[in-house]
This record gives C-alpha cells, sequence and structure tokens, in this order.
C-alpha cells in the first residue's frame, strides 16, 4: 500500500512540474534592450550643447544674430504669413529667370533719391532667394553715404565691408552668416566719402568674383547710393552683370526716375519695382 501512495505522490509532482514549465514557455519574453546609437549630426555632444559657431556650414563663417523684432517696423519679411512675402516671391521667380537665361550673377538695387525702399527691397529679395533650395544669396551693402542693411536687420555685431576696402582684412574676414536661410552677408556701418574710389578699385572686382565663385553664390546683390545723389553707384555699374531699379510711388519725381533710366542706358536692367503702392492697386488680392 505505501507503495502505490509513493507512486501516486510522485506522479501528482511531475504533473505539476510540468505544467509549470509549459505556463512559463508561453509567456511572453521581454525584448533584449537595443544597443546604444548616436546621431551622427549629434555624436560627441550632449542634447543641449550646441554645436561650435561654424559648424554645418560649408563655408565655415562666423554666424551674427538679427533682431527679428524688429523686422516687421523694418518691413523685412519674418515668417511664412507675412502677406507680402507672396510679391516678394514673385520677384524671385521673375529675377531669377531672367538672369538664368542671361547668365547674370550679380544685381545692384538702385533708386533714383533716398526714401524709396531700395535697402527692404535688397534683403526681402535676398531671403526670398535663399530660401529657395540650391539658392545662395551674397547681400552686401556698399551704400557708403547711408548705410542701412545691418540696422535694417538689427545686427550689431558684424565686420565693415569698409575694412576690406580700406586693406585691413580679405573678403572672408568681413563677411558672416546672419541665420536668414542660405544668405551670406557683408555689412557695413561706417560712412565715407571715398565710395566712388573703392567702388573702381581692384578690390571691388576681388569682392566679386569672391562672392560668386569663392562663396557659391547663384546671385550677388548690393545695395547701392541712389542714383542721383552721388557718383559710386555710376563709378560700380560698369562692374555689375544688371541693375533693378526701385521707385516709391507718390515719391518718386518722374523727372527723376527718367534722369535715372538715362544714367541706367549702358546697364541692363532687371526690371523696375514699385514700392509703397497702395493695397487697393495691388493685382490678385485674393491670393
Amino acid at each position: 500500500m505505501d507503495r502505490i501512495r509513493n507512486a501516486v505522490s510522485r506522479a501528482r509532482e511531475t504533473r505539476e512540474t510540468v505544467t509549470q514549465d509549459a505556463a512559463a514557455a508561453q509567456r511572453p519574453q521581454p525584448a533584449p534592450a537595443p544597443a546604444s546609437v548616436q546621431h551622427p549630426v549629434t555624436k560627441g555632444l550632449a542634447p543641449t550643447e550646441p554645436a561650435a559657431t561654424g559648424s554645418g556650414d560649408p563655408l565655415n563663417l562666423p554666424t551674427v544674430q538679427c533682431n527679428y523684432e524688429n523686422f516687421a517696423r523694418n518691413r523685412i519679411i519674418a515668417n511664412e504669413q507675412d502677406p507680402v512675402l507672396n510679391a516678394y516671391r514673385v520677384l524671385r521667380t521673375r529675377v531669377l529667370q531672367k538672369i538664368d537665361a542671361e547668365g547674370w550673377k550679380t544685381i545692384a538695387v538702385v533708386s533714383p533719391g533716398s526714401g524709396a525702399g531700395k535697402t527692404v527691397t535688397a534683403i526681402n529679395l535676398a531671403i526670398a532667394i535663399s530660401s529657395k533650395a540650391g539658392s545662395r544669396a551674397t547681400l552686401v551693402d556698399l551704400d557708403f553715404y547711408r548705410p542701412s542693411v545691418a540696422r535694417y536687420l538689427g545686427v550689431t555685431d558684424a565686420p565693415s565691408s569698409l575694412d576690406f576696402f580700406e586693406g585691413k582684412c580679405s573678403v572672408r574676414d568681413v563677411a558672416v552668416r546672419p541665420g536668414l536661410s542660405d544668405v551670406v552677408l557683408l555689412a557695413n556701418e561706417r560712412v565715407t566719402r571715398r565710395g566712388a574710389e573703392h567702388l573702381t578699385s581692384p578690390r571691388a572686382d576681388e569682392l566679386i568674383n569672391t562672392a560668386v565663385h569663392d562663396f557659391g553664390s547663384r546671385v550677388v546683390i548690393f545695395d547701392m547710393s541712389p542714383l542721383l545723389g552721388c557718383d559710386d553707384t555710376i563709378a560700380f555699374l560698369p562692374k555689375i552683370d544688371c541693375a533693378l531699379l526701385v521707385a516709391a510711388s507718390g515719391d518718386t519725381r518722374s523727372d527723376d526716375l527718367k534722369e535715372a533710366k538715362r544714367i541706367l542706358g549702358k546697364t541692363n536692367i532687371l526690371g523696375t519695382v514699385l514700392n509703397k503702392a497702395p493695397a487697393a492697386f495691388m493685382p490678385n488680392q485674393y491670393y
């Protein structure tokens, strides 16, 4: 009898063990922990550690900060919702089509007199062009009587292009990245009365050659002094491919506009921009 009881007990224990092992085998097992992976862009950097200045920029130029809070006051495009953006996109497309067809690279943005909005046009055109993939724009302030590009952008720590013209440094030393799509900026906040001498010197040719070839610019945009105010722009015109003439509705006098076009007689005129036009006169208001 004892042998029978012992056999039954051993059979019961064996059955319970097999049942427990089968249940354990059916339970889902946790997946193995993945190997540590670092993104190639941030490899070696802590998540909140900024990359070094110039890293990621194929030109390796220093960066400067714009004061974006001033953009609206200075009529500079700051976001995709800006209603004026579409007008500059249309201008961008027409400009690129024309310069590509003609093989042009350099544009002087000019106006008959002051207050027509040529600086705003030059900045916004550079931003619009550079926002198109593969279209780097270099923006150069050559208005030596009233330099305004840096002030409009709110840039306070950019070097002066005059340092290059005065032989103190190279073109690359005065070029910066202002954080506007793919824009290279050569700013200036100093005034000089020797602009015509600088703009007819070999250094002007060096600046153009560097901006086009070394910086890989699709277009180089020069903000120039007014045509009727001094001889700086007249002296520089033979060095550039074309000019964009800016006039202001209600401000630019017809006689001044005619005189400006006469001065530009031997220059390729890319087109004319009418600034400060009343909104009611603008076409395609629906869009």
